[in-house]
C-alpha cells in the first residue's frame, strides 16, 4: 500500500502542467471547508475573473450573515446551499470543494451529476460511498489536528474548533504575517454533525462526473499522504501538485486559480 501511495504523489508532482491554452467562460463554484468561511477565495476569484471566468462563492450555513444555530446545520443543508448556487447557473459549472468541502461536493455530485462539468478537490476529503470526513481523518496519522489540544471538542460532542494559538500556522505555513491575518480572522466553530454525516455516493451519479484533485505538497491538516491514500482508493482523471499549505488558496492564490482551470482540461 505504501508504495502504491507513493506512486500517487510522484504521479502527481509530474503532472502539474499550469502553462497552456485556458478556457474562457467557464463558471467555478468554490466551497470553502470547516473550521473557516468564504472570505478566503477572494485572491482565487480576482485571479479567475481576470481570466474571463465567472465565480460563484458559497457561504455555508453558519457563517457571514447566515444565523441558522449550529444545532440545526447538517450536511444535506450544506449540499442543498450549494445545489440551489449552482441551479441559478445557465450552464454547467466547474464545482470546487476545499477540506471539509469535499464532503459536500460529493454528495451535490450525487444529487445533480449532469449540471458538474468536473468536480475538482483541493486539499479536500474525497470519499467513497459511506465515508465521512471523521472516518476518513481518522487514517491521517500525520494531520496535526490528530496531536493532543489542537483539536477541541465540546463538552456535548455537539461543536469542535481548532486551537487558535495553533490554527494560523497549521493551515498556512506557507503563509506571509498579513496572510496569517486572514487565516486567523476566517476560524469559527464548526458543528460536528455534518464532518460525522456519511456520504453516500453512486457509481451512476457520483462516479458518472469528471473528477481532478489539486494535491497541497505542506498540508499539516490533510496530510499529503492521506490525499494519495484517498486518490489510490478513488482515482481522478487528473491530479495536479502544489507546492503549499492547506490553505493554498489564501498563500498562492494565483497558483490555485491556474491549477483550477488546467484541472479541467
Amino acid at each position: 500500500m505504501l508504495r502504491k501511495v507513493m506512486m500517487v504523489l510522484v504521479l502527481a508532482v509530474l503532472s502539474v502542467s499550469l502553462v497552456g491554452a485556458q478556457a474562457v467562460g467557464q463558471t467555478f463554484v468554490l466551497v470553502h471547508g470547516a473550521f473557516q468561511d468564504a472570505s478566503g477565495w477572494a485572491g482565487v476569484t480576482a485571479a479567475l475573473e481576470a481570466e474571463g471566468h465567472t465565480v460563484i462563492v458559497v457561504t455555508l450555513a453558519g457563517r457571514g450573515t447566515d444565523e441558522t444555530p449550529l444545532s440545526e446545520i447538517s450536511l444535506d443543508l450544506y449540499r442543498d446551499t450549494v445545489i440551489a448556487a449552482i441551479e441559478a447557473q445557465s450552464e454547467p459549472v466547474v464545482l470546487v470543494g476545499h477540506s471539509f468541502g469535499g464532503i459536500t461536493i460529493s454528495a451535490v455530485a450525487e444529487a445533480i451529476p449532469s449540471q458538474i462539468t468536473t468536480l475538482v478537490y483541493l486539499a479536500a476529503y474525497l470519499p467513497q460511498d459511506g465515508e465521512s470526513l471523521v472516518s476518513i481523518a481518522a487514517n491521517d496519522r500525520y494531520s496535526l489536528l490528530g496531536q493532543e489540544g489542537n483539536f477541541i471538542i465540546a463538552a456535548d460532542f455537539s461543536t469542535g474548533a481548532v486551537n487558535a494559538e495553533v490554527f494560523p500556522t497549521a493551515f498556512c505555513p506557507d503563509c506571509t504575517p498579513e496572510q496569517l491575518e486572514v487565516v486567523a480572522a476566517s476560524q469559527l466553530t464548526e458543528p460536528l454533525a455534518p464532518q460525522n454525516t456519511p456520504v453516500l455516493l453512486t457509481p451512476e451519479n457520483f462516479g458518472s462526473v469528471r473528477k481532478a484533485y489539486l494535491l497541497t505538497a505542506q498540508d499539516l491538516i490533510v496530510s499529503p499522504q492521506l490525499q494519495a491514500l484517498m486518490l489510490s482508493y478513488t482515482p481522478v482523471e487528473r491530479v495536479l501538485a502544489l507546492n503549499a499549505g492547506h490553505a493554498a488558496y489564501i498563500s498562492a492564490p494565483e497558483a490555485v486559480a491556474a491549477a483550477l482551470v488546467a484541472a479541467t482540461q
